[in-house]
């Protein structure tokens, strides 16, 4: 499993944090569940199969899996200690029965990487912009509309990259069929 945050931790919890990750990582790394924690470290977004938001947090040493993104009711509570709780199937069976949350990524076009930021000549005025393409780090986005935003942005610098879709192929070979919530309103659009 992977982790990559955007935010910083705030120093006085840096221990605690890492020490809560590390024990998120090990819940789903134990249930063989390709996940990776994204975003803010305090608050990571579980993304499955590097295309799926899992709706579900964590608070403390707790793991909430909810009916739905963006302010679902909890469904479970698994609490993450050294002893890791629950069963690959009951994570699967709730990833299952409850919507999850679509995620799109910006491809360069007839290779496999994706967009992961933006270099500028002129930082502080960001002019000059240049993308930024790999195979790991790459950015999310909660929105295919804002996706397509920034696509249009790079169609018309003269990149050719493309929106792509969840790879609902490589969720089914991974844990079966899932279903999607409906996109989110247009606030917290990239993760």
């Amino acid at each position: 499993m992977q982790v990559k945050f955007k935010s910083p931790v705030n120093p006085e919890l840096t221990g605690i944090v890492q020490k809560r990750n590390r024990r998120l990582q090990a819940f789903f790394s134990s249930k063989n569940l390709d996940v990776r924690l994204h975003g803010d470290a305090q608050n990571p977004l579980m993304v499955l199969c590097g295309c799926v938001g899992l709706s579900a947090y964590v608070k403390n040493f707790d793991l909430i899996l909810l009916n739905k993104p963006n302010q679902g009711d909890v469904v479970k509570t698994f609490k993450l200690t050294e002893i890791v709780q629950g069963t690959r199937e009951e994570v699967i069976e709730w990833i299952k029965e409850y919507p999850q949350m679509p995620l799109f990524r910006i491809q360069y076009s007839k290779s496999d990487l994706w967009l992961c930021g933006f270099n500028f000549r002129d930082r502080e005025q960001r002019l000059g912009r240049f993308p930024v393409f790999a195979r790991e780090d790459f950015h999310l986005y909660k929105r295919k509309a804002y996706a397509e935003e920034i696509h249009t942005m790079l169609a018309n610098d003269g990149y050719d990259a493309h929106v792509t879709d969840p790879d609902l192929k490589l969720v089914k070979s991974h844990i079966g069929e899932i279903t999607f919530a409906p996109e989110p309103p247009e606030q917290n659009d990239h993760v």
